[in-house]
């Protein structure tokens, strides 16, 4: 099965007060750290859309990885409308012959361990979407079929983006169950930053 991971990292970071991606995390930066998990987990193709401060973070990626690598940087100038359009040219940004989108933001880390299980328990589940679990709450990164590319690509933030996806095919949702409460972290801002960076971005 082959799966192209999404990173969205487009926004403004207002909140944060500096550029999300940039931040430390696990040795490297988030973007990076984000990448490298998804390679790590079985992504075969990792696309990265980017916005506000499109440069900056495409020379920290660039002087980071191979050129060999399967990795897409594109930049989305519609990014100020809102998060669906990064979304639309990520999926419209992946091979081909890609089995699954796994999306994810830059400001939800994750690892490579998590990113496996997800591929390997939607392969197994037949369902058209899987989704992380944490006490009973949906967490990321969030697989989704190719057979819903179509739909994924009429999402719009005035509908609540992918929510309408979500409640369109509940019956065909796999729910994986974590043990762990990073399937639901997201860092909004620098106070959230910190505290998670404690718990799990200093990690070697």
């Amino acid at each position: 099965m082959s799966i192209t991971g999404i990173v969205t990292s487009a926004g403004f970071s207002t909140r944060m007060g500096t550029v999300k991606a940039l931040l430390p995390w696990r040795n490297t930066s988030l973007i990076c750290h984000q990448i490298r998990a998804l390679l790590k987990g079985g992504c075969g193709h990792v696309v990265i859309v980017l916005g506000y401060e499109c440069a900056r973070i495409s020379d920290e990626i660039q002087n980071t990885f191979p050129e060999n690598l399967s990795i897409t940087l594109t930049c989305n100038i519609d990014y100020k409308i809102g998060r669906a359009s990064t979304i639309k040219q990520g999926i419209l940004s992946a091979a081909k012959d890609s089995n699954g989108f796994l999306l994810i933001g830059v400001d939800q880390p994750t690892e490579g361990h998590i990113v496996a299980r997800i591929i390997k328990e939607h392969e197994a589940s037949g369902m058209l979407i899987s989704s992380p679990r944490y006490k009973n709450k949906g967490g990321h990164p969030v697989l989704f079929s190719n057979t819903l590319k179509g739909e994924l690509l009429e999402i719009n933030d005035d509908t609540l983006g992918l929510k309408p996806v979500f409640e369109n095919y509940r019956s065909r949702l796999n729910r994986i169950d974590f043990e762990t409460g990073q399937v639901r972290l997201d860092i909004n801002d620098y106070q959230s930053y910190t505290h998670n960076y404690e718990l799990f971005g200093n990690k070697t």
